[in-house]
């Protein structure tokens, strides 16, 4: 009976634990993503939200797990700057830009 616990368990943590990587992914190519559509460098980027230019790179390459405050932060930036994302079901996502994000000079 212990076994069959233990087992489960370690099957859920490791479901969760690819969750959590799926969803770093993702918030990683969002950030590379909407840098590329604003023509942001990672410094520039990391000012306008109040982070270093070394934070929006670890974020960018997966490797930390942001912060909630953080996370606000940028998706205030996206929402300000004209955009968003759709997360898709399968874990994706699909950017939506404002046209007026496209004509700025």
């Amino acid at each position: 009976m212990e076994l069959a616990i233990a087992s489960a368990l370690t099957n859920r943590n490791v479901e969760i634990d690819r969750a959590l990587r799926v969803e770093r992914a993702s918030f990683a190519a969002k950030l590379r993503a909407s840098r590329a559509v604003l023509g942001l460098s990672q410094d520039q980027f990391a000012q306008q939200i109040g982070l270093t230019q070394r934070s929006v790179h670890r974020l960018e390459q997966g490797a930390v797990q942001p912060k909630l405050q953080t996370i606000v932060r940028i998706q205030r930036f996206w929402l300000d700057q004209g955009i968003t994302f759709e997360d898709l079901r399968n874990g994706g996502f699909r950017l939506v830009v404002d046209s007026s994000v496209l004509t700025r000079d």
